[in-house]
């Protein structure tokens, strides 16, 4: 929930989450299937306050949280409700960003959406007082990063590498992204970090969207070395194509 990757391709879209999170904080589920109101999704599952942050729907809705706003906050004592039930939440819903836009989210502590719905891109942004909603192109690759863990100057480090990355035109497979993170080895703000084993990237999730109308989740976990995949066939799916897509 701390980087987050979307990538074009031309017969697929990729989604990618590295998860930062306290290491003492009990271990996340294994992606799994489940259903709100009629509506059958997969995701893994937060053991501690029960949401996701990272998921698939089958009508072709990914879903990716990041923990803030556009910048730092200053963390409230108490909120009234986990910024990942609200990823199931939507998840569950015909229309996610018509339900975003309908959401009360008053004592919710600041998150940021990296949403693909109806074949559009969108981060949407609570910064504790006013929702943003961004449309972005989906012909074009993006990183996102964390703003309660990442300043602006590593942001900008962190996008540079990635879109030096991305104009050798790389195979997009979730070994290649995997080792992509590997190359920035630092412990700090690298993508996979460790301040201290009080913050660390605990797990590795991957969702490709294929022209063939099928969702397919990898999800690694980094503490035990765990690794699993699960698929899904999607009502419908109509995929565009990219200017980095390999020939």
């Amino acid at each position: 929930m701390c980087t987050v990757l979307f990538i074009p391709g031309k017969s697929k879209f990729n989604f990618v989450s590295l998860r930062d999170e306290n290491p003492t904080r009990p271990a996340a589920g294994i992606p799994e299937f489940w259903e709100q109101t009629d509506v059958k999704f997969m995701a893994p599952k937060d053991k501690l306050a029960g949401g996701t942050w990272i998921g698939t729907n089958e009508l072709n809705t990914v879903i990716i949280l990041l923990n803030g706003g556009f910048e730092n906050h200053q963390r409230a004592d108490h909120y009234i409700r986990s910024r990942g039930l609200i990823v199931t939440e939507l998840l569950g819903s015909l229309d996610p960003i018509n339900d975003w836009g309908k959401m009360k989210l008053i004592n919710i502590e600041p998150f940021t959406l990296i949403i693909w719905s109806n074949l559009c891109l969108y981060q949407l942004v609570w910064d504790g007082i006013h929702k943003h909603s961004i449309s972005l192109n989906p012909s074009l690759p993006y990183l996102f990063s964390s703003s309660t863990l990442y300043n602006s100057e590593s942001k900008k480090i962190r996008e540079d590498l990635f879109e030096n990355w991305m104009i050798k035109k790389p195979e997009i497979n979730v070994e290649s992204v995997l080792d992509f993170f590997k190359t920035y080895p630092d412990s700090f703000n690298g993508f996979i970090m460790n301040r201290n084993e009080e913050i660390k990237t605990l797990s590795y999730s991957f969702i490709e969207i294929t022209n063939n109308g099928t969702a397919r989740m990898y999800y690694q976990n980094f503490k035990n070395g765990s690794f699993h995949s699960l698929d899904m066939q999607l009502v419908s799916t109509n995929l565009g194509t990219s200017k980095y897509s390999k020939v």
